[in-house]
């Protein structure tokens, strides 16, 4: 009996003891496990290098954290939420994480991240010849870390492009606005310039003559006057005259004889060439100039009026007005004493500050008959009007005496005044009326004067 109480005993320690065990050994099987997890954030979506990362560990049953960052700055931590991470090269990365706890559970996760290129948007061109229209531009695409393209060309053609490097032509003259767009799929920046185009080239020209030339009689010399625009070069050609051709841009031409010449003008530039011609008529000469209805003021009247006259000019010189440049081209001046015209005289340039009038700088000599009456008439109002050519006046002498240069009154109207120039060109003045106009007055005359002696 005692023997069976024992065995009972026994037993029940025996089971005791594999019941805690066993409890034990179950208890190991079921430690706590270990579930990696994080979560990745790009910092203000800027996928471009440098691209900093933000990482949120989420993961759970795990105590221990060992981190690895391909490719960035910092390549491994051991925190459980580790510093933001930085890639300064673009490239696809992993970020690994291994989570693990002291029951000897881990569990690893690997994301991956993806740094674009650098974004930067510019643009150049490249102008295929001139600015002047029609202009091409091949662009240049400066532009980094982008996957699209999208040009917008304001008045251009096209107008807009997706093509990396497009071309585009302008035929518009003013600014046009170039625009370029670059993505990648994530980010947009845009950049624009402005280019400018020139005109198309026109092409135009007059011409003018000098004062003494304003009959258009021959022998003539012509300034040509180059209105083109946006030319590089230039080609004229005038048979007949000399010289009958030139690539000056504005030249001068001669022309000895009467007749109808025309006048053609080739201008080009790297775009195009065009063609323009005219037609001028010079008239046979006569080698006489005219000039109806002048004014010449009294000595009160110079600053105002004038009282020098230039035929090589066509015109009344006032005083203020003389240089050393007209000076050598005045053929005489007229002294008025004053408005009652009781003292009137033509005068030599070189001998006009004999009288109220300060000298002439480069003063010609001009031969003067004042008063034909008291040395012989040779030249009457009818005379003057007949006279049509400056051979006219070859039977006239003009030879200076003190007699002829006697000043005059307004008694005698018409009134005829001879004078020859140094130069040896023969003159007639018609004095047709003595207008008084207090310190303003002044006589009316007709000019004829031969063109050359």
């Amino acid at each position: 009996m005692n023997v069976q109480k024992n065995f009972k005993r026994i037993y029940s320690a025996v089971l005791l003891v594999i019941l805690a065990i066993t409890f034990n050994a179950c208890a190991v099987e079921e430690g706590i496990p270990v579930k990696a997890n994080f979560t990745i954030k790009v910092v203000n979506n800027d996928y471009s290098v440098p691209v900093k990362v933000e990482i949120t560990n989420k993961s759970t049953g795990a105590d221990t954290y060992e981190w690895s960052f391909e490719g960035a700055t910092v390549t491994s931590s051991t925190e459980k939420d580790p510093q933001p991470i930085t890639y300064s090269s673009a490239g696809t990365y992993k970020i690994k994480l291994k989570a693990s706890n002291k029951d000897g559970s881990e569990e690893e996760k690997i994301v991956e991240v993806k740094a674009d290129a650098s974004m930067k948007v510019d643009f150049d061109w490249q102008m295929q010849g001139s600015d002047i229209s029609p202009v091409t531009l091949q662009m240049v695409n400066q532009s980094l870390g982008a996957t699209q393209y999208l040009w917008a060309f304001a008045g251009g053609s096209p107008t807009t492009s997706n093509a990396q490097n497009p071309a585009v032509v302008f035929t518009t003259p003013g600014d046009h606005v170039i625009k370029l767009t670059i993505s990648n799929g994530l980010e947009t920046y845009s950049t624009q310039k402005t280019v400018t185009i020139q005109p198309k080239m026109t092409i135009d020209f007059n011409w003018s003559v000098n004062p003494i030339d304003n009959d258009y009689e021959a022998p003539l010399l012509l300034h040509l006057n180059n209105l083109s625009t946006n030319a590089f070069s230039y080609e004229w050609e005038i048979a007949g005259a000399a010289p009958s051709s030139s690539t000056s841009v504005n030249p001068d031409i001669n022309f000895s004889n009467a007749g109808t010449y025309t006048i053609i003008l080739k201008a080009t530039n790297d775009k195009e060439t065009k063609i323009l011609q005219k037609q001028i008529t010079i008239q046979p000469n006569t080698n006489l100039l005219s000039f109806s209805n002048v004014k010449l003021g009294i000595s009160t009247a110079h600053s105002t009026i004038g009282s020098f006259f230039s035929s090589y000019l066509g015109t009344v010189i006032k005083q203020g007005d003389v240089t050393p440049a007209n000076g050598s081209k005045i053929d005489f001046g007229f002294f008025g004493l004053n408005s009652s015209f009781s003292y009137n005289q033509f005068v030599s340039p070189d001998e006009v500050q004999n009288t109220a009038f300060s000298p002439i700088p480069n003063a010609t000599h001009s031969k003067i008959i004042n008063s034909q009456e008291l040395v012989g008439t040779q030249l009457s109002s009818s005379g003057f009007n007949a006279i049509n050519t400056g051979s006219d006046f070859n039977s006239i002498n003009i030879t200076e005496s003190n007699a002829g240069k006697t000043p005059f009154n307004n008694t005698t109207v018409p009134r005829i005044v001879l004078f020859k120039t140094e130069d040896g060109r023969k003159g007639a003045i018609k004095i047709i009326d003595f207008v008084s106009a207090g310190t303003s007055s002044y006589i009316l005359v007709d000019i004829k004067v031969q063109k050359q002696p």
